[in-house]
């Protein structure tokens, strides 16, 4: 935040602040005489004019005066409006502005560091309740109206205070370059927190090398993986055990399996690609390279059922059974969409992967010939044989049961 204030006579900045403190009460007592619907236009539910008479007992405590003290007959507010010409004074109501620009009298008064602060306190609690962004004000709008508000107060205690105008205007300035160097600290300040927080989305979205890549060049070009395992779930007879649920409920029983899936994929080291309604999609050895794709989604499958299993017993006869389709082979990856991300995979290694999933039973893990050939020695299996696969004909088939015992753990079984 800004430097300390700079010396000053001691007597000057009282004299500045007061004098500008009766110019303030002039647009106060202006503004408490405006029609409900400019005062309460943006902020509706505010209790506006009972702030405002208490700004102005605040202002007339701080700055010892009385009701019946002879005020200037310019408006400073007012003629700030009409200059910058952004807003017009009859038809706005300067809520937060008002609590700002006490504050800022009460720095140029005190000229301290714990001053300084409650005037950005102040000014960082305006711009959170006001949505300036919704009508259309902008940072370099605001710096430009201070510019304005800075050649109005030099020009007021020009005028007022010619014994020690320079002194006077040198105040201002100084206060206002610091006001200004605030003003641009705390909107790259919600810059960075709102690149931050784009980022993170981003990563929530999209694998991080993906992500990267896309940071560097603007674009992910598609990757081919030639060996890659693919893990498809579903849930049996989805639409029929849900329809007489509450659209909340549907989402918060699938909230409870994918959660856990999404901890079994990431201790298991697959990339969760989507979710299709109840339709849960992973893959091993995409974007980056997996030692053991193929045991990677055989033990999260089994993990994946078990914890259905679990979940679903906590719902009786309610529970849902899932199904589970492996298949391994090559697949293309990329990052589709402009506006909307979404890092998706491809192939016929994706479409028999979903095809093992619906060639399946209900609480079974569906294998291919394939995926089968690269483990059979590390897993028990019930063979199936040749079993149709739509619009493919048929294919050997496997059910995985759980890890052998011995030299590897039982895992699901």
């Amino acid at each position: 935040m800004p430097a300390p204030a700079l010396s000053d006579p001691p007597s000057l900045r009282p004299a500045v602040a007061r004098l500008l403190a009766r110019h303030f009460l002039v647009h106060l007592r202006t503004e408490v005489q405006k029609p409900d619907e400019v005062l309460h236009e943006v902020f509706t539910d505010w209790p506006v004019r009972r702030i405002l008479h208490d700004l102005i007992e605040g202002v007339q405590a701080e700055f010892g005066l009385t009701p019946d003290d002879p005020l200037p007959d310019i408006n400073i507010i007012e003629i700030w409006t009409d200059r910058s010409g952004n807003f017009a004074y009859a038809d706005s109501a300067f809520v937060t502005y008002n609590a700002f620009f006490f504050q800022r009298l009460l720095d140029l008064r005190d000229g301290t560091a714990e001053s300084r602060t409650r005037m950005f306190a102040t000014m960082a609690e305006g711009f959170r309740s006001f949505d300036y962004e919704g009508r259309g004000f902008t940072s370099s709008l605001f710096l430009d109206t201070e510019s304005v508000m800075r050649e109005v107060l030099r020009e007021t205690v020009r005028q007022h205070l010619p014994e020690v105008a320079a002194e006077a205007e040198a105040l201002i300035v100084a206060q206002s370059r610091i006001f200004q160097t605030g003003l641009i600290e705390y909107f790259e300040g919600l810059l960075k927190t709102t690149l931050a927080e784009n980022v993170r989305l981003l990563h929530n979205i999209l694998p991080d090398p993906v992500v990267t890549e896309l940071q560097q060049k603007g674009f992910v070009d598609p990757v081919h993986f030639e060996d890659a395992a693919v893990l498809f779930t579903d849930f049996e007879s989805f639409s029929i055990l849900t329809e007489h649920l509450a659209p909340a409920e549907v989402l918060r029983r699938l909230d409870l399996y994918f959660t856990e899936f999404d901890r079994i994929a990431a201790a298991h080291g697959l990339e969760k690609i989507k979710t299709i309604g109840d339709s849960y999609m992973a893959v091993a050895g995409v974007p980056r390279p997996h030692p053991d794709a193929v045991a990677a989604v055989c033990d999260a499958a089994l993990e994946m059922r078990a914890a259905s299993d679990r979940i679903s017993a906590g719902f009786g006869r309610e529970g849902w059974r899932i199904r589970i389709g492996l298949h391994v082979g090559p697949l293309m990856a990329g990052v589709i969409g402009k506006q909307k991300f979404s890092y998706d995979v491809w192939g016929a290694t994706v479409n028999f992967a979903s095809r093992m999933e619906s060639s399946g039973e209900p609480g079974q893990i569906n294998v291919s010939a394939d995926l089968h050939a690269r483990v059979r020695e590390r897993y028990r299996w019930q063979p199936r044989g040749h079993q149709p696969v739509k619009r493919l004909g048929t294919a050997e088939m496997f059910f995985l049961l759980g890890r052998k015992t011995g030299d590897f753990a039982e895992v699901g079984a």
